[in-house]
């Protein structure tokens, strides 16, 4: 197959334009979420520890996981 069909292009052109979009509104969940665990009454340590929760949790896709080498015989 040559060519990508047009839904796959016009897709693929979205995505980049609504990529800043989308991260600006997960910034904006997530800063919301550390105001309220703030005005909750969490202890002032637990909310590092949950914005790295929610990063790990986020971000845990993109490492993927560790690929197996292949021997090189000699």
């Amino acid at each position: 197959m040559t060519h990508l069909p047009g839904w796959a292009i016009w897709s693929i052109a979205a995505a980049a334009a609504l990529s800043p979009v989308l991260a600006f509104l997960l910034a904006i969940a997530v800063e919301i979420l550390i105001d309220a665990l703030s005005n909750a009454g969490v202890l002032e340590f637990a909310v590092p520890i949950a914005i790295g929760a929610i990063s790990w949790f986020r971000f845990r896709r993109l490492w993927g996981r560790p690929r197996a080498r292949a021997a090189i015989e000699t």
